[in-house]
């Protein structure tokens, strides 16, 4: 997965400017999705994998879980992620690894990969990337995924500040691009994945009660953010997955 190290290494050099952008939907639907999807962490172990600059995995750490270890193949994301955690340490640990070849890290009570899936190449990689997930939960531990929605609406992607150029009648795995709305765009290169597909691998790796549901605005977005959010909303560009592993 050369390529996504690549890309992501460049996007960690000009990280205030996506930043400024993808901050709108992630507090307003994501990060609020998400929470309520992990519920009660308290003392409990967490493998945050794909973690990039580690903003995901810092809200995880103050959750109140006892020990997050955050994993991404981008050594320039990580290098983020450990200035973040040397300005403000919250004794979260964080190591280039790809989730297309990792070793097992341990047995954790909680599994969470945001926006990880849409880069494997393959269904035998994405395969590879459920196995690898499942190997480091214990038995019971649950998995929480954030992932791109395959049917966004472009309504909704314009609103959250991103533009996608799928093929038209894209088969899965096919390679497109994403543009964050910087200046000059900010291009990322991902593929397509059927939630559908995505729910059929992980009940291959040996995953039950797999269920998703689309992400949604929070009850707090400010008054003068709520038409925004209504927009980001409609067929929105996320979605949330959890899973179990028996």
């Amino acid at each position: 997965m050369t390529e996504s190290v690549d890309q992501y290494d460049q996007v960690a050099t000009a990280f205030a400017d996506v930043e400024a952008i993808i901050s709108f939907v992630r507090e307003n639907l994501e990060w609020p999705s998400f929470k309520d999807l992990l519920g009660d962490l308290r003392g409990l172990r967490v493998l945050d994998v794909g973690c990039g600059e580690g903003s995901f995995t810092r809200r995880i750490k103050q959750l109140g879980a006892a020990q997050v270890v955050g994993t991404d193949l981008s050594p320039g994301m990580i290098a983020l992620a450990q200035q973040a955690e040397a300005r403000n340490p919250q004794g979260i640990t964080y190591e280039v690894q790809d989730l297309a070849a990792m070793p097992p890290q341990g047995e954790f009570d909680v599994v969470t990969a945001i926006h990880v899936l849409h880069y494997a190449d393959t269904r035998k990689t994405m395969q590879t990337m459920a196995n690898t997930m499942h190997a480091n939960l214990k038995p019971g531990g649950k998995l929480a995924i954030l992932s791109a929605n395959a049917n966004s609406s472009e309504e909704s992607e314009t609103a959250a500040g991103f533009r996608t150029y799928r093929p038209a009648n894209p088969k899965e795995g096919d390679k497109f691009k994403v543009a964050v709305l910087t200046t000059p765009p900010t291009e990322i290169e991902v593929h397509h994945w059927p939630t559908e597909t995505i729910v059929e691998v992980l009940e291959t790796a040996g995953f039950t009660n797999v269920s998703w549901d689309l992400v949604k605005p929070s009850e707090t977005v400010a008054p003068a953010d709520q038409d925004r959010a209504a927009r980001c909303a409609k067929n929105p560009t996320s979605l949330t997955i959890t899973a179990t592993k028996p």
